[in-house]
Parts: C-alpha cells; sequence; structure tokens
C-alpha cells in the first residue's frame, strides 16, 4: 500500500473506531515473502464482543485483503492498547528484523498450529505502545 493509502485507512478506522469504542494497534510490514514482495498486516482489535466482531465482518469483506487469520481471539478484563482508537506502525521487513521481540511474520510463523496459542504476538504489538507511550 501507498502511504496515503495507508494514512487512508487509519484516519477512517479511528473515526470508525472512537465511534464504536474499538482500541487496537495495527502493524503494516512491507517485505519480499517467499518470491513476491507484498505488504503484511497484524492487528490487535479490543472492544465489546460485538463491535469488534462487526468490525472483523467489515475487515474479512474488504477486496484489499487476503488470506486472514486469527492468531487469538480472547476476552481480557483489561484493554492492552486503551488510549488508541488504532495505534499503528509501518515497517520494512529490515527494520523489522532489528527490533527487540522479532518474530517472523512469515507463513512459517503464520502456519503453525500453536501460533494461535501464545501471546507473541500481541508482546510484539505491546513493545510499539510502550515505545511510543515513553516518547
Amino acid at each position: 500500500m501507498e502511504a496515503d493509502d495507508l494514512t487512508g485507512l487509519l484516519n477512517k478506522s479511528r473515526i470508525n473506531n472512537l465511534a464504536d469504542g474499538i482500541t487496537g494497534m495495527l502493524l503494516y510490514m512491507e517485505g519480499r515473502y517467499f518470491a513476491d514482495y507484498e505488504g503484511r498486516f497484524m492487528q490487535v482489535l479490543e472492544g465489546s464482543e460485538l463491535n469488534v466482531k462487526n468490525v472483523f465482518e467489515k475487515i474479512k469483506k474488504d477486496e484489499r485483503h487476503q488470506g486472514i487469520l486469527i492468531l487469538r481471539e480472547s476476552f481480557q478484563m483489561n484493554r492492552s492498547f486503551p488510549d488508541w482508537t488504532m495505534g499503528f506502525k509501518a515497517v520494512n521487513a529490515e527494520e523489522y528484523q532489528q527490533l527487540s521481540g522479532f518474530f517472523p511474520l512469515e507463513n512459517s510463523f503464520l502456519l503453525k498450529e500453536n501460533a494461535q496459542e501464545g501471546n507473541v504476538a500481541l508482546d510484539f504489538l505491546k513493545s510499539f505502545y510502550e515505545v511510543a507511550n515513553k516518547l
């Protein structure tokens, strides 16, 4: 996605999420996966079950997405991103591999059966939240 497209998506998401009581974090990473250069998203949505499911249904119907995978679905008493209607970070593959808590956002990770059991993806996104809140 181009920078303007990402900005438009983020602005629209923030407005909609504020109205729906949704908070969360969105990570966008471009890189070469196998032979193709592509972009991948990782996202956390927080809010009421109904509102989160409604947002997720919109995401699934968006033709720009393909290969959507739920890494974890759970009920939490406290939000991980309470101050963000949608926190956002875009990184390239080289920058991504230098980050603390790096894990491969590649098919080999995403297709593992145990990828849905751990919190590694959530912990990784929380690291962006913690850094941003210190600035």
